[in-house]
């Protein structure tokens, strides 16, 4: 497994809303139930995960639908809204900040309680919390995060000693749990997720449940015999207007129905409500996961995830070949991306993203990519107009430290028309969709010996490309008559779109066909083995030659599979 940052807000607050949402119907459904401590320590785990830019990346492969969902919610945005985020938290956060020191203000003019009649003065000493009173609150509250103080309205001379002896255990409770500072971090998470109305459902749930947790508590250390009294100790108050302010621990605040109902059916915890929160904090944890395959094959342009191998993960300090960087085309303020430009050993140009960050000192990898500097018009990774070959660099020397090129990026080549052969070094993992587009010069290309990750053909619009070269077992992909095969010769990945072939028969091990396998190809006839499984979806797109399919009766054809190839046709063996 690997620890990975995450700095797309968008994705953080999407996937903590499934877990809000799940949270919210258990509490619906099993409120009366579960006690609310329970809520409170799963509440702070989506605050964790709200907070906290990080993620687990699983070492195995996620069923397809899950990786899908995981690749689209990764591939949001973020960036292009980044300065409306910036300017609705710092708007938030101002105006909870102006509450708490006007508030604070008022509460801070509060003086020590003194001595009253008939009431014993350890009453307010005893549990070791400092009293004071104040004429401009109407509820007792808890303020301050470090140094707390319990305030009582000034009414507190009418109050029983039985009824001041359940507030201050309510409050001291409050202290004890660190409620206020609880509170501040679920402010922190609405500044941060202001824009998510679940986050500001999850706001107003957990400090109920602070409440409620506190409730319980107070009941346990009272015993059963006092709900009622302390039930009628938070409907006298709750009559009273409540102070508004929501970093503070107050007596009579939120949802006092819910409250009621909750102490009059206290019962004591039961064993089962530990079995059903264990379920829940797996349930909740599943958040952080990410799928392996997922992660590595989709970090495309506006992505901002960053790996950062764990204690298990060997850094490997190979050394690569490094060439300097020429120009600094945007450096990401968080770290964890900058673009730079590199040139090759033919002097070409090459636009590099790394894969970095500053909090943590790992070389994580560089990616050949296309870019889009702000206020500019979109251009590919290198110069288009450029004719001849082409050496991708083994990695890039930045600040001291070197990045192997471990991904081409989509569209890096895109419309580089005259480039006749590209060099790809075999640090190179990962060629991701379309990363070749229409370069329709390239005639052979020798693929890398450690090759893990290929997206939908990166070879379209490659009119030239006559076949692939590639080291024989060095990895799952490998080339047999000039095609590109994967899962061990199984499946085939690419047919070389300027093969002059018109009769093409498969070998009778493979049994898949890739999603553009054939796009373009100037085929007349192909035959599939029979043990063939299916043809998945635009196999034979833009074949516009292509008149005759041989299939056994097992091969299912995906219904757009001949997409552009309009007089085509399946013929089944006998």
């Amino acid at each position: 497994m690997r620890i990975v940052i995450e700095f797309n807000v968008l994705y953080i607050s999407i996937i903590s809303t499934i877990l809000i949402i799940l949270l919210l119907l258990v509490r619906g459904f099993f409120g009366t139930k579960i006690h609310r401590i329970f809520f409170t320590l799963a509440w702070m785990i989506v605050l964790v995960r709200l907070i906290l830019p990080i993620g687990v990346v699983t070492p195995s492969e996620w069923p397809g639908g899950v990786a899908a969902v995981y690749d689209w919610l990764k591939d949001i945005p973020f960036s292009n809204f980044v300065w409306v985020w910036c300017a609705g938290a710092c708007t938030t956060a101002v105006v909870f900040v102006v509450r708490y020191i006007i508030w604070g203000r008022v509460l801070r003019e509060a003086l020590p309680i003194q001595k009253v009649p008939d009431i014993d003065e350890e009453m307010f000493t005893f549990m070791g919390i400092r009293v004071y009173v104040s004429d401009r609150i109407s509820s007792p509250v808890t303020f301050g995060f470090f140094h707390q103080k319990v305030l009582l309205p000034k009414y507190y001379m009418n109050l029983s000693r039985e009824q001041l002896k359940f507030i201050l255990i309510h409050e001291k409770i409050h202290i004890d749990n660190h409620d206020n500072l609880n509170k501040f971090f679920i402010i922190a998470a609405v500044c941060i997720h202001w824009f998510n109305p679940f986050a500001w459902l999850m706001y107003m749930c957990c400090n109920r449940d602070l409440e409620m947790a506190c409730d319980e508590k107070v009941i346990r250390q009272v015993g059963e015999s006092g709900r009622e009294q302390y039930a009628n100790v938070l409907i006298s108050l709750a009559s009273k207007k409540v102070i508004g302010e929501s970093a503070y621990s107050g007596f009579a605040r939120s949802a006092i129905r819910e409250r009621i109902v909750m102490i009059m059916g206290y019962r004591g915890v039961k064993r089962w409500n530990y079995a059903i929160y264990s379920v829940v904090v797996l349930g909740t944890m599943l958040v952080f996961l990410m799928p392996g395959q997922s992660f590595s094959a989709s970090d495309r342009e506006g992505a901002t995830a960053v790996d950062v191998p764990d204690a298990s993960d060997k850094i490997d300090n190979e050394e690569y070949e490094a060439v300097d960087v020429v120009e600094i085309l945007n450096e990401d303020s968080s770290g964890a991306r900058t673009f730079v430009t590199v040139k090759t050993k033919e002097g070409v140009e090459l636009c590099i993203k790394l894969l970095l960050s500053k909090d943590v000192a790992v070389t994580n990898g560089a990616v050949l990519t296309s870019y889009l500097p702000e206020g500019e018009t979109w251009k590919a990774g290198m110069d288009d107009t450029y004719s001849g070959e082409v050496t991708i660099p083994e990695a890039v020397r930045y600040k001291g430290k070197q990045y192997p090129v471990i991904r081409i990026g989509s569209y890096s080549f895109y419309g580089c028309r005259n480039v006749t052969e590209i060099h790809i070094p075999d640090s190179v993992q990962e060629i991701q969709e379309r990363a070749f587009f229409h370069c329709e010069s390239l005639k052979k290309l020798k693929l890398p010996a450690n090759l893990e990750i290929m997206g939908i053909n990166p070879f379209l619009g490659c009119v030239s490309l006559e076949a692939f070269e590639m080291p024989e077992y060095k990895s799952q992909y490998l080339v047999k008559d000039g095609a590109l095969y994967t899962d061990f010769g199984r499946f085939l990945k690419v047919y070389p779109q300027g093969r002059k072939q018109k009769k093409v028969q498969l070998g009778e091990d493979v049994e898949q066909i890739a999603t553009r396998a054939f796009y373009g190809a100037d085929v007349k006839e192909v035959r599939l083995p029979e043990n063939m499984v299916r043809v998945k979806s635009k196999g034979f797109q833009n074949c516009r030659k292509l008149e005759v399919v041989w299939a056994g009766e097992k091969t299912r054809f995906a219904e757009d599979v001949f997409e552009g190839a309009r007089q085509a046709d399946v013929r089944r063996y006998e």
